[in-house]
């Protein structure tokens, strides 16, 4: 599975750090989203939903909490909230509350590609 974090938003980036921490089988492959070495090539994408809410693709698109499932099903420390996960995602309310954090979440548009940062 591919996901495509918001690296605008610290919070998002926070998020992709520790799963990259904590994915030790290498199921989920992070890629960031305003970056376009790893979007350019994408095929089927909708960059404007992927903006708003993290996606993946493991054979077909998902976005928001879908995403956020799939990513916990792949991490076998969170395996023991599998079932609260699953009833959140199959009563909505999983997506209303991702919606909710979405929406409120920072974004930091001006970022330095290396060392040398002139911004300050």
């Amino acid at each position: 599975m591919i996901i495509f974090y918001d690296n605008y938003c610290p919070n998002c980036t926070r998020f992709a750090k520790l799963v990259e921490k904590l994915d030790w089988f290498k199921f989920i492959k992070i890629q960031q989203l305003r970056n376009n070495q790893h979007i350019g090539n994408v095929e089927g994408i909708d960059i404007n939903t992927a903006e708003k809410q993290m996606a993946s693709f493991d054979g077909k698109w998902n976005y928001g909490y879908l995403t956020l499932f799939k990513i916990f099903i792949r991490i076998p420390l969170f395996w023991v909230f599998i079932p609260l996960f699953w009833i959140l995602n199959i009563s909505n309310v999983g997506q209303y509350l991702y919606m909710q954090l979405a929406v409120n979440r920072k974004i930091i548009p001006l970022h330095c590609s290396d060392e040398t940062c002139e911004i300050k």
